[in-house]
């Protein structure tokens, strides 16, 4: 079995108020183990959002029981759904249970702890889910051996497509006061095992952790612009500065997400994640077969008296869906007209979905400016048809998002008011992993200018940015539990600092626990994150707190300072010019 370490970044399950436990133990402290909170998918290529859950790596999703036949124990009897891997790889999720309210009787000794799950796997391939359960103190370190299932392998399931019933119980170590709960979708060169009914009680009375929604810290907006250009991966765009100047002086003024990935392929199904938290469609379905009948941002923006338009490049006429006007033009670059409440009414449709020629009319003043808008290039211009990811793909693409976004930055929504602006992809081009690039930027000050986040993101992270923006409630599980682009708004506080002084001169500091002799500071361009590419340039960082000079040459970089002669980040990234 391969080396499974500690998750980082886990989410922090919010207690009720009020104590609700059982008698004489606790119930199941693990939240979203059942699946049955989530939007449920009988796609095997769907990526969904996992409630209850912080993914580490890959893409699980929740599926429906109804998209396979699968055996099982009959006690309990199963839901509507269970945890499974998704189709990017092997995957990885977590969560902290806090355990706290029984400290007293925990370090007194004699609490046990029973964790259980089903485990399985599809026919005769060999993928496993392995759930463990670290015991950790009030400072995160672990304590005593971890808890793990026993794996279910293929043979135990005889080749059979089922779940079997897996249970550990131990002493759970004094000073516990938190337990990290860890699942692995492992060996996805076939398909991976899946999991179920996961439950972790101690024989102590425990506080009851509920399922919420993970917090926003996402201001309010007047305006939300939303572009999504097309397949290209996230490597091209960051190892190509010198064909994507104006990609990079919007990941200068906004924060880049590093570790953000697409939820589908191929091209149709990511849209639809954003605009209306469902990929809807199964398999390699395009305009006109998708009809969803569900609800969208334009139904809740309009719910919410807010005004909203949809700018394709080359549409001519209002709602028009033919290419007389250009020949890439493809109606469902943006994704609206894929919603039959939009489809199925003309007035409606010629309402809301225009050429892109109308923007400059709309950008005239703030009050004619929508609250939301979704940019569209045609399929030339948003890099499908230009390269997929070419030198001149993004030649093409940079230059169209140049004059089309340069506008809106320079208008009076922008100038005057509170705007955001996400930039991203449909989905990569190679395939694996699916990442995708994404920029974020507000006016205002909003938005942290220069920063790089690696917190993992998807689709649905961005479809609830927009809605968090503009005060709109949730459309379906996917968009209700998904996790906001919180980096672009978050302001760091405490642990290590880097800050700059003259261009080029940065001062370090870190705690005591940090303190390296091989610490470093790295030279990057901005976007670029430690590991993804050498350093420019980069020096020791070996004490506590000190200041270091750089001169990289002239450019737009970002330092950042990382740990022990790895790619672990104490602090960054800091922007600066060297002109």
């Amino acid at each position: 079995m391969r080396r499974l370490g500690i998750l980082l970044g886990s989410l922090a399950i919010v207690l009720a108020g009020a104590p609700a436990v059982a008698a004489t133990g606790s119930g199941n402290l693990i939240v979203g183990g059942d699946a049955e909170a989530g939007y449920c998918t009988t796609d095997w290529h769907a990526a969904t959002t996992m409630p209850g859950w912080t993914v580490a790596t890959g893409s699980p999703d929740v599926v429906c029981y109804s998209a396979g036949s699968f055996g099982h124990p009959v006690n309990p009897a199963p839901g509507k759904a269970f945890l499974a891997p998704g189709d990017q790889g092997d995957s990885a999720m977590s969560q902290t249970v806090d355990v706290s309210s029984a400290a007293t009787a925990i370090d007194g000794g004699g609490v046990t702890y029973d964790l259980s799950g089903w485990l399985g796997g599809w026919t005769t391939y060999a993928g496993y889910a392995v759930v463990s359960a670290q015991f950790l103190d009030g400072s995160a370190h672990q304590l005593g051996a971890t808890a793990q299932l026993p794996t279910v392998s293929e043979s135990d399931r005889g080749g059979q497509t089922e779940f079997l019933a897996r249970d550990t119980t131990g002493a759970v170590p004094a000073g516990t006061r938190s337990i990290l709960v860890q699942v692995w979708f492992l060996n996805s060169t076939g398909e991976s095992g899946y999991a179920d009914n996961l439950s972790l009680t101690l024989s102590t009375p425990v506080r009851q952790p509920v399922l919420t929604p993970p917090p926003s810290q996402v201001p309010g907006y007047d305006h939300v612009f939303t572009v999504m250009m097309e397949n290209t991966n996230y490597s091209a765009i960051m190892g190509d500065a010198a064909d994507t100047p104006y990609l990079r002086s919007l990941m200068a003024q906004g924060t880049t997400m590093a570790n953000y990935r697409a939820v589908y392929h191929p091209s149709d199904e990511n849209y639809l994640a954003i605009a209306g938290g469902d990929t809807y469609a199964n398999g390699a379905t395009y305009f006109p077969n998708i009809n969803d009948p569900n609800k969208n941002l334009g139904d809740e923006l309009e719910s919410a008296g807010k005004s909203w338009k949809a700018y394709e490049q080359g549409m001519g006429t209002p709602c028009n869906t033919t290419t007389q006007y250009d020949k890439y033009y493809e109606p469902d670059d943006a994704p609206f007209i894929n919603y039959t409440d939009v489809s199925g009414n003309s007035a409606r449709c010629q309402a809301h979905l225009f050429d892109t020629n109308q923007l400059a009319t709309d950008l005239a003043s703030a009050s004619t400016t929508p609250a939301f808008s979704w940019l569209a290039a045609d399929d030339y211009y948003d890099g499908e048809a230009s390269g997929n990811g070419s030198a001149t793909s993004l030649k093409v693409q940079d230059g169209w998002l140049k004059q089309t976004l340069d506008p809106i930055l320079h208008s009076p929504a922008w100038t005057t008011q509170r705007s955001l602006l996400v930039v991203t992809w449909d989905e990569n081009e190679s395939g694996a992993g699916n990442q995708v690039a994404t920029i974020v930027v507000g006016s205002q000050g909003t938005v942290a200018a220069g920063r790089v986040s690696n917190t993992r993101y998807d689709h649905y992270s961005a479809g609830r940015t927009i809605e968090a923006a503009l005060g709109l409630p949730a459309i379906t599980a996917n968009d209700r539990y998904a996790t906001p682009l919180n980096d672009a708004f978050a302001t760091p506080t405490g642990g290590s600092t880097l800050t700059a002084g003259a261009p080029g001169t940065f001062q370090y500091s870190t705690p005591a626990a940090t303190v390296s002799a091989k610490n470093w500071i790295g030279i990057y361009p901005v976007g670029v994150v430690p590991g993804q590419q050498a350093a420019t340039t980069w020096q020791y960082a070996p004490n506590a707190s000190g200041s270091l000079t750089f001169n990289p040459g002239k450019g737009s970089w970002a330092a950042w300072y990382c740990y022990n002669d790895g790619y672990t980040v104490l602090a960054g990234p800091t922007p600066f010019t060297i002109s």
